[in-house]
């Protein structure tokens, strides 16, 4: 068996070489194909992982420097003047003083822009601590707080309900009461209501009788002509009076059925005021009669007939009249006990009805503050909006730019010596105006105590970052390694064109005397320190980029993960960006991402 296995694999040997000499040249080109479709195929068809170049968020000095290439030059005597015009509050130095670098000659009246400085420091302050509140976001006390809260107004909410439902008990049990006391007094004076329905309609039918007496009298002939001739503005005044009285008279007999002692007493009092209007009628037509003079037609006899009959009609209206009130004041006697009691239940009334009006208008108001309260605890619980970060963010860089642009005022009132020397003028003296920026030529002149000084010409991105006696060093190439200390004496405040592009001259001093190891025309790399921050959170200026929004973003490595989280972003240098928020000491930053 073992030897036929054999046997085999030497003929299936021999068939491959014979295939390999038949058909060599397709199969080194099969090879030489496929060989880097095979590759080619692995690497688009394997998942590579991003591979990230990462830095460490750090805290430490963060330092702002502008670089440029500076050049010695000679330059003795200096002329110093302000950069800004005011009144002059102080000069420190006389003619022949000697002085050293940095000490301050001369300074303009300040007191505001100081309180511009601190001002703005201050809304600094208080920008940061807005954003920082809005970050971490509500405190659980404050949480705690307005909890209680809400439960106070729910609490008062439930009172005013009581309230409520004690009013309208209260309403209702005064309405029953109100209206068993009327129920009892119809029952009990229904005979004296009854009476004076009736007393109601005699008294008024005979009022109208008599005044129809009246009326007859006055249609005589004898008393007509009389009364046209001698009494006619009386007699048209009785017969306006006499058609009030017959309206009123109308309406007090539709009083003569009164349902219970309420409207019996006002029925009452309705007819009782038509019987008056009544009696004035007959009281006229009295007053006329009498008037009126005898004639041949009107005898003494006659007149005296007339008036008796008139007298007659007034006295049975008088006593008409004197019925009706005496049926009131018995309707009333009767009724006066239950009257007593009837208006104190409607003031009972009347209370409860306020009562429950005040219930109502207290729900409505806790309702309303209740609301309030429970979106301001819903409104705590749901944190800062992110445009709330944002808008504080952008705050905080606001209140950073103001106190950087109100010390750079403060710096323009203050004149300070360059370098150490000899002042040989001074053109200034305490409370005078300098004059505008062009009317002066200098404030003070100095001699210096080395005739050598480095000029430098700064871009138009970083003179915004350069102020008067900043401090720095120069690199000269002689000298390679060794640092020559210098510092800001003079910034051109007009741009001078170097090689096609605007740029800002800068002359500056140095600290110490170098005079012999300097020649004219040496150069160097200058390094101006423009910023210091002490004790900051600082990364990788590649670490900060843009997200789709325009917003400071800084991408967080954490587990293997990355998070993208928003920063607020303070001073920069070429390398490192100051992080104000957004990012701790410790965390590591994504500076590079490779695919």
């Amino acid at each position: 068996m073992k030897a036929m296995n054999i046997s085999s694999l030497g003929t299936v040997s021999k068939k491959f070489r014979n295939i390999v000499r038949t058909h060599w040249k397709k199969l080194l080109i099969a090879i030489a194909v496929g060989i880097p479709v095979l590759g080619i195929s692995y690497f688009l068809l394997h998942e590579k992982k991003p591979e990230y170049i990462t830095d460490i968020a750090r805290r430490g000095k963060l330092i702002q420097t502008v670089e440029a290439v500076g050049t010695v030059i000679s330059e003795k005597d200096l002329d110093l003047k302000f950069p800004v015009t005011g009144v002059v509050e102080n000069v420190y130095v006389m003619e022949g003083d000697t002085v050293e670098a940095g000490q301050v000659l001369a300074e303009l009246r300040n007191n505001s822009l100081e309180a511009d400085v601190a001002s703005a420091s201050a809304n600094y302050q208080a920008a940061l601590a807005d954003l920082r509140e809005l970050e971490e976001g509500t405190r659980p006390e404050e949480i705690l707080i307005a909890e209680a809260e809400v439960e106070n107004k729910r609490a008062a909410l439930s009172a005013a309900k009581a309230s409520l439902e004690a009013a309208e008990r209260n309403l209702d049990r005064s309405q029953q009461k109100l209206d068993e006391l009327r129920r009892e007094a119809d029952t009990s004076l229904s005979g004296h209501v009854s009476t004076a329905g009736s007393v109601i309609a005699q008294e008024l039918t005979k009022i109208q009788n008599s005044l129809q007496e009246l009326d007859d009298d006055f249609d005589t002939t004898v008393i007509r002509n009389a009364v046209d001739f001698r009494a006619r503005i009386e007699y048209d005044i009785y017969l306006r009076k006499r058609e009030d009285a017959e309206i009123s008279i109308s309406y007090g007999f539709k009083g003569s059925n009164p349902s219970n002692f309420a409207s019996a007493l006002s029925n009452l009092e309705e007819a009782k005021q038509a019987a008056l209007e009544a009696v004035e009628v007959a009281n006229s037509a009295y007053a006329i009669v009498v008037s009126l003079p005898t004639t041949n037609y009107l005898t003494t006899s006659v007149k005296e007939t007339y008036k008796d009959s008139v007298a007659t009609q007034r006295d049975a209206i008088q006593a008409a009249y004197n019925n009706i009130e005496d049926e009131m004041k018995v309707v009333r006697d009767a009724s006066a006990n239950f009257s007593s009691k009837i208006a104190a239940e409607e003031a009972s009334l009347t209370t409860s009805q306020g009562t429950k009006d005040r219930a109502l208008a207290d729900i409505a108001t806790y309702r309303t503050s209740l609301q309030i309260q429970e979106a301001q605890l819903a409104l705590k619980r749901a944190g800062a909006r992110k445009a709330d970060i944002d808008s504080a963010r952008a705050s905080v860089n606001r209140a950073y730019a103001e106190v950087q642009r109100a010390r750079a005022k403060l710096d323009d009132t203050i004149l300070i010596a360059p370098i150490g020397g000899s002042i040989t003028k001074v053109n200034l003296k305490t409370g005078e105006f300098t004059g505008g920026i062009e009317d002066y030529e200098r404030a003070i002149t100095m001699l210096g105590d080395s005739p050598y000084r480095i000029e430098m010409y700064a871009s138009e991105i970083d003179i915004p970052k350069v102020t008067h006696d900043q401090e720095g060093a120069i690199e000269l190439d002689a000298y390679q390694g060794r640092d020559f200390l210098i510092h800001v004496s003079e910034i051109d405040p007009a741009a001078t064109t170097v090689d096609g592009v605007p740029k800002y001259r800068i002359k500056l001093d140095f600290l110490e005397n170098e005079e012999s190891s300097l020649k004219i025309g040496m150069t160097g790399d200058v390094d101006i320190i423009t910023g210091i921050r002490d004790d900051v959170v600082m990364v990788s200026g590649r670490a900060v980029i843009k997200n789709v929004l325009g917003e400071d973003i800084v991408r967080i490595l954490k587990d293997d993960a990355l998070e993208e989280r928003t920063v607020v972003t303070g001073m920069e240098t070429d390398t490192d960006v100051e992080i104000i928020s957004g990012v701790e000491e410790g965390e590591i930053v994504i500076v590079l991402i490779k695919e």
